[in-house]
């Protein structure tokens, strides 16, 4: 899943009561003729989202602790990963299947 926090201004919901599986109340027509699927619906707190927003904002892009525990087990060939893993993510970042 990939997050965009270049857009703002977030629109509310529509208004409307929803039910504990997030089904419009009085939508039953709606609701069942499109069966299976599944949906969620959000509360709209624009206050929360934007505090949220400037707290994921303010974290560093690249984890500096974390590049060098990694670095230093590299180092110290304390780090290996099975080539059945660099396999599959080889093949799935080039959109084939591996079977």
């Amino acid at each position: 899943m990939r997050v965009d926090f270049t857009t703002s201004g977030l629109e509310p919901p529509e208004k409307s009561t929803t039910g504990r599986a997030g089904h419009a109340a009085g939508a039953g027509t709606e609701a069942s003729s499109i069966s299976g699927v599944d949906q969620a619906r959000f509360s709209f707190d624009q206050t929360r989202v934007q505090s949220l927003e400037a707290h994921v904002l303010a974290q560093p892009e690249i984890r500096e602790a974390k590049v060098q525990s990694l670095q230093q087990a590299i180092g110290n060939g304390e780090y290996s990963v099975p080539a059945s893993l660099v396999a599959d993510a080889l093949v799935s970042e080039h959109g084939g299947a591996r079977g």
